[in-house]
């Protein structure tokens, strides 16, 4: 096929242009021109454009049988990310036309309500409502307001959609210490210690975004989530192995810091201050409850399985170095 990805130049995003030149596809890669000098495998198809900003040239998707939209930021304010998640999505549908390629988009595991999910994470569990999507952060936020105008716009066009749910996204550049809890060079505060961590590797991730150009994939709905179901203790020994000096590690279990957090919240926004988000119980609830989760959707439909094991992935982190 030829495919075009937004967000080409991301940690994803070149995860996912190097996957597709594997499996045989030619690759249009949408980059902005700040970060056309970024490197991208040979035979990759550079188009300069930006979805925030409307900057989109003609011919972007003549002859492309389907998009990856990966465009995102975790940086900037609520306005700032809004306007590359959903304004961009927008602009991006609008720039289509009467062209109705297949449309892959990256959606997140933000934008379930972990308040209300049990044991284990499914793609028809709890989405965030009004009122509990104010209490996530912005980057959720936007997430869900990008994945909700997706639906509406493909359904109004007839265009075919398939929504993919990472779950916290690691790799070579990012060694999986944001699901452990606190972390420190010399001490990792692992919350929560027997959860099984909520991740996926970047080569995994990228391959379920492949896989899931396959035609049985349009009008489905998919969580990417490796499944290695290992406690957030020993994922954090793993971790430190990888380590010239293994940093000392301390549990820190779910209930007491919630029960901090309900304490300590209201008195510090009473007195002005931010609240930090590990004392905000929703935000602590998503990043570290207990919820599994997994890919069954997946290979039920697909046959997809991640291709690195948690052994080979960690293998991999650590002939890549580790900071």
């Amino acid at each position: 096929m030829r495919v075009l990805v937004t967000g080409s130049t991301g940690f994803l995003g070149r995860h996912v242009v190097a996957a597709l030149h594997d499996a045989g596809h030619e690759v249009r890669a949408l980059v902005r021109a700040s970060t056309t000098a970024a490197p991208v495998p040979a035979g990759t198809q550079r188009v300069v454009g930006d979805v925030a900003q409307g900057a989109l040239p003609p011919g972007l998707f003549d002859g492309v049988d389907a998009v990856i939209h990966l465009a995102a930021s975790l940086q900037g304010d609520a306005a700032q990310q809004h306007q590359v998640a959903v304004d961009g999505t927008r602009r991006l549908l609008a720039a289509m036309g009467p062209q109705r390629p297949h449309l892959l988009l990256a959606s997140s595991f933000s934008v379930y309500d972990w308040s209300r999910v049990r044991d284990r994470v499914e793609e028809s569990s709890p989405l965030l409502g009004e009122a509990a999507a104010r209490e996530q952060d912005a980057y959720a936020q936007a997430k869900l307001a990008q994945e909700q105008l997706a639906r509406t716009l493909c359904a109004e066009r007839g265009q075919p959609l398939t929504v993919l749910r990472p779950a916290a996204i690691w790799g070579e550049a990012d060694q999986g210490l944001h699901a452990l809890g606190l972390v420190h060079p010399r001490l990792w505060a692992v919350i929560g210690p027997s959860r099984a961590p909520r991740l996926t590797h970047v080569r995994n991730c990228a391959h379920a975004f492949v896989a899931a150009l396959d035609a049985r994939a349009r009008g489905q709905t998919f969580n990417v989530e490796d499944g290695f179901e290992v406690s957030a203790w020993r994922w954090a020994a793993d971790l430190a192995r990888l380590r010239a000096r293994a940093p000392h590690r301390v549990a820190v279990p779910l209930p007491a810091l919630s029960a901090a957090g309900t304490l300590a919240g209201p008195l510090l926004a009473l007195a002005g201050r931010r609240v930090p988000g590990l004392l905000q119980p929703a935000r602590l609830q998503a990043r570290f409850g207990p919820a599994r989760a997994g890919h069954d959707r997946l290979t039920a439909v697909l046959g997809w399985r991640p291709p690195l094991s948690r052994d080979a992935a960690l293998r991999r982190s650590a002939t890549q170095g580790v900071t």
